[in-house]
């Protein structure tokens, strides 16, 4: 009763600088594991004050809380620094290197979970269903004796709902910096490694929600441009730069070429995943945008929330 109690503000304020390192990837308290005499003081205290008491007045109503958060205009800013004049971008950098202020969004990776479900969902595969038992997609194949993967629906569910074993995690995730889990994680370490891009660019998952994603714009039967300006909104969120679309559109001819030239090679890639294959599209054209959609899904402005 005493942690909820609406005279506590410890709790409130926790909360609350939990969901502000999950959207701008530091808390308001950047030592969110630590609230006590040893951790940072607060970058803005009048506002962590103010967000806690209203939530607190909203009967810890966590989407009235998001809400708050997300239709900011601190939120809602751009992460470039080109929308300033030059002169702010020097004051910026000489007196906030370190962005503390949010003058621009602070760009950030977005999390292992999200890199999977916005693969699915750009591919149409994710599933809404709430609730359920634990699933097993393809990364966890080798991880049960005599397990196995999920089948159908199974296969692309939200991360939320893949089987976890202290002692036999997802590879995937893992590699996408999730936590372990053994212990307690407030916050997630954040790497690049060359892994994380072989996982992003070979795993089943992705290379089926490619496929799925390049088999739903071909249904469209619109020329390669337009199709690839299709394919980078539908990735990254937003309409393509022209420099964008021409080398997409060159990735698309070349892989084109090389698959008409290979038909075995386009066949056997097809293959992946367990989704059927749609028999009534070229297979050059589909392998072909199959790869320029995987490619997208790496790019950084995929990966990346700016």
């Amino acid at each position: 009763n005493w942690l909820i109690h609406p005279d506590h503000p410890l709790t409130a304020r926790v909360t609350v600088n939990r969901y502000w390192q999950m959207f701008f990837g530091t808390g308001l308290v950047s030592t969110s594991e630590d609230f006590g005499n040893q951790g940072a003081i607060p970058s803005h205290p009048e506002l962590l004050d103010w967000l806690a008491r209203d939530f607190v007045s909203s009967g810890w109503n966590l989407h009235h809380l998001i809400k708050q958060i997300v239709l900011s205009h601190t939120y809602r800013q751009s992460s470039q620094l080109n929308t300033l004049s030059a002169a702010e971008q020097e004051v910026l950098k000489e007196k906030d290197p370190t962005n503390t202020w949010l003058a621009t969004f602070p760009a950030g990776p977005l999390t292992a979970e999200m890199l999977r479900d916005n693969a699915l969902a750009t591919a149409g595969l994710l599933s809404s269903r709430i609730g359920g038992a634990p699933v097993r997609p393809y990364d966890l194949a080798h991880a049960f004796k005599g397990g196995g993967v999920s089948k159908g629906e199974g296969l692309y569910r939200r991360s939320l709902y893949t089987f976890w074993q202290v002692n036999g995690p997802s590879p995937l995730m893992l590699t996408l910096d999730a936590a372990k889990r053994q212990v307690c994680a407030v916050k997630r370490e954040q790497t690049t490694t060359p892994l994380q891009s072989l996982v992003l660019l070979n795993s089943p998952q992705f290379i089926e929600a490619a496929r799925v994603t390049a088999t739903n714009l071909l249904r469209d039967k619109a020329d390669p441009a337009q199709t690839i300006e299709k394919a980078i909104r539908m990735s990254t969120g937003r309409s393509p730069r022209e420099q964008e679309t021409d080398i997409m559109v060159q990735l698309y001819e070349e892989q084109l070429e090389h698959f008409q030239q290979h038909p075995q090679e386009a066949a056997d890639y097809l293959k992946t995943g367990q989704k059927p294959v749609d028999d009534t599209l070229p297979p050059a054209e589909l392998a072909a945008l199959t790869n320029t959609v995987l490619t997208l899904l790496n790019y950084d402005a995929t990966l990346i929330k700016h």
